[in-house]
């Protein structure tokens, strides 16, 4: 049976790249409009953060008050407004205006040679990886110009020289965009599309909603969603496999704010340095993750090529045609068992030498260094 390839989906700012472009993008505006006076970004900047921390001041349940995902899918929803006004009070000062696209390409691309927009180590790396290994990339952003995400990936891919097979044209990206013109108007990705009244690519519903419509033809692929903040929260546990990026020095404010949501929320989110083969197995059968909510975490895109997700060898993602059944040895150490039910024998796909040896067969479960545990199908 044909390997069911990765269908990766990626977040933008603070996920492929190392920080927000947003100020990159609105410096494109200025600098065609030199003669004209525009308010400072740092001006709309606060106007949105003082909307925001009014919304939050006022907003029930209180952080501390939620407790289930529902709940905090609901906070994350509520800031669509907050987000609305943000895209319109830079329309309405018109720092787009005149904008053409070859002023957002032109801008995207030099900021990649700059150095004012880093990729995060590995990312295109293992993006052209997955494309040419047949799986699908996507990247879905609230951001505000998906022609300067292109134009950027266009850059950083075409100045790697192991690219065979593999093009940004085959990226599927997902973003608002500035329209520009005499009015310095934004697009509003939903109406963009037929869909009045919904506004544009806002809010972590938004992203859900998007990334649902990119994997939903697909049938036969392992959904990966990797993102860093709260917006990514939906995608993250709706994904297969659900990556968050915590750079191990100088976290940013979104990624603490992530971790924070997490641990509040009883989600589990482990190292993926940590991801046994199995446990990537387990997550393909089960459509999710290991053992009910659980997230994995990585400190760059290296350390995801490294691992059993990218790493894995092709045979090994072959579905065989039977069912298999396992169980947690030591939920704390993930450590786990499979057994073959149309088999007398056990195949131990992880620690070998530190389980069969221990393993004796009983009616509704196994004996594993004192302690039973019954069997669950999967």
């Amino acid at each position: 049976m044909a390997s069911p390839p990765i269908h990766l989906i990626l977040d933008w700012d603070g996920t492929l790249t190392a920080s927000s472009t947003l100020p990159l993008i609105a410096q494109i505006g200025y600098d065609r409009n030199l003669s004209s006076s525009l308010p400072s970004w740092n001006t709309i900047s606060e106007a949105y953060m003082s909307d925001y921390r009014e919304h939050a001041a006022n907003y029930i349940p209180t952080a501390a008050d939620r407790k289930t995902v529902v709940q905090e899918l609901a906070w994350l929803e509520s800031w669509r407004d907050v987000e609305r006004k943000s895209m319109e009070r830079a329309e309405n000062a018109g720092i787009f205006k005149g904008v053409e696209g070859k002023d957002v390409q032109r801008a995207a691309e030099q900021a990649i040679r700059d150095g004012k927009v880093v990729l995060r180590e590995g990312s295109v790396r293992m993006v052209k990886r997955i494309l040419q290994d047949g799986g699908k990339v996507g990247v879905v952003s609230v951001g505000w110009s998906g022609e300067f995400i292109k134009a950027c990936l266009k850059t950083a891919m075409g100045e790697m020289k192991d690219g065979r097979g593999a093009r940004v044209e085959d990226i599927d990206v997902r973003a608002n965009e500035i329209v520009g013109g005499k009015d310095g108007r934004m697009s509003r990705y939903f109406e963009e599309r037929g869909r009045n009244g919904e506004g544009g690519l806002w809010s972590a519903g938004d992203k859900r909603k998007v990334t649902d419509g990119l994997v939903a033809a697909e049938r036969d692929c392992v959904k990966v969603y990797i993102g860093d903040s709260t917006t990514d929260l939906g995608c993250l546990l709706a994904a297969d496999v659900g990556i968050c990026i915590r750079t191990l020095e100088g976290k940013s404010d979104e990624q603490t704010q992530l971790e924070q949501s997490l641990e509040r929320l009883g989600i589990h989110c482990f190292r993926l340095d940590t991801m046994q083969r199995d446990e990537l197995l387990i997550m393909i059968r089960r459509g999710g993750s290991v053992g009910g909510s659980s997230l994995w975490w990585a400190s760059d895109f290296d350390e995801i090529c490294g691992s059993p997700l990218v790493d894995l060898p092709r045979s090994a993602r072959k579905f065989g045609p039977y069912s298999w059944v396992a169980f947690t040895i030591c939920p704390h150490l993930k450590t786990l068992l499979f057994v073959r039910p149309t088999s007398v024998c056990l195949s131990v796909l992880a620690n070998p030498s530190n389980v069969i040896r221990n393993a004796k067969c009983r009616k509704r479960g196994y004996k594993i260094g004192g302690s039973e545990v019954k069997l669950k199908q999967i």
